[in-house]
């Protein structure tokens, strides 16, 4: 109960401090829009020249993959790696460990407080833009899309907030995890399916991006493809999976860091 009103109170007050200034959201919406226009600009002359379809997909269905992946990204979940980081750097982790409430609980929440408005803002004029622009695939149109798409959301961001706490808890070690973040953030980029959509993944590249922890963190992206309508529960099975064993990964590490704090920081 003190953890929900934790939660709640972290988001409640970073979502009024985000209204109050904007200016995090206005780059933002720069940025994406940057992004991703090159991207889908790009993609549309590829896909004419190309007939209309590659790899069976088209480019409205690529296009809202890419949508996908980009509007999860501007959740920014990754950032909570840099937060340990720099706590663990300042001395502040010190403060918080002895607090009541879990620091590596009170992390997650700040972290999902500080994209959230941002990562709702954007989505919903995004969704209407692109709509609008491009049209929606009869992939988002099935009984199951909205239902899976919650589901997948939500686990994603777990998977995503795990990965990333991981690689913010070597900082309890190595201090500035700075290249461990960079290669671990690479390989979610990649096998996610940032710039080159998962359907055009070669077929070797197309079975890591399923089956490593980097490429489901961002099954997000799958979800306007054909293939999810049969595919869906075996993807979010391997999420789920992904998420128990990096689950107690970070908890064991979260253990570790604690003792090492408690044996050098006194």
């Amino acid at each position: 109960m003190k953890e929900i009103r934790l939660a709640i109170k972290t988001i409640k007050t970073l979502t009024k401090d985000s209204i109050h200034y904007p200016s995090r959201l206005y780059s933002n919406i720069l940025i994406i829009t940057g992004r991703m226009g090159v991207l889908l600009a790009l993609y549309w002359y590829v896909f004419k020249i190309n007939g209309g379809v590659i790899n069976g997909s088209t480019y409205l269905v690529v296009a809202w993959s890419i949508f996908f992946y980009f509007i999860f990204s501007n959740f920014n979940l990754r950032r909570i790696s840099r937060l340990i980081m720099a706590d663990v750097q300042s001395g502040n982790v010190e403060v918080f460990l002895s607090k009541p409430v879990s620091y590596l609980t009170y992390k997650i929440w700040w972290a999902l407080g500080l994209g959230f408005y941002s990562f709702v803002f954007i989505s919903f004029l995004g969704f209407f833009v692109l709509a609008l622009i491009i049209g929606i695939p009869e992939s988002m149109t099935i009984s199951v899309f909205i239902p899976t798409l919650v589901l997948e959301f939500i686990l994603t961001t777990i998977l995503t907030i795990i990965i990333y706490s991981i690689v913010g808890l070597f900082a309890f070690w190595v201090e500035d995890i700075n290249p461990i973040f960079w290669i671990v953030d690479k390989f979610v980029m990649i096998l996610g399916g940032s710039y080159l959509p998962i359907a055009l993944f070669p077929s070797l590249m197309y079975k890591i991006a399923i089956y490593s922890p980097f490429g489901a963190s961002m099954f997000i992206s799958h979800i306007v493809y054909d293939s999810w309508r049969t595919d869906w529960y075996k993807l979010m099975g391997i999420q789920v999976i992904w998420i128990i064993i990096l689950g107690l990964v970070m908890v064991w590490l979260f253990k570790k860091a604690k003792k090492n704090v408690s044996v050098n920081g006194g």
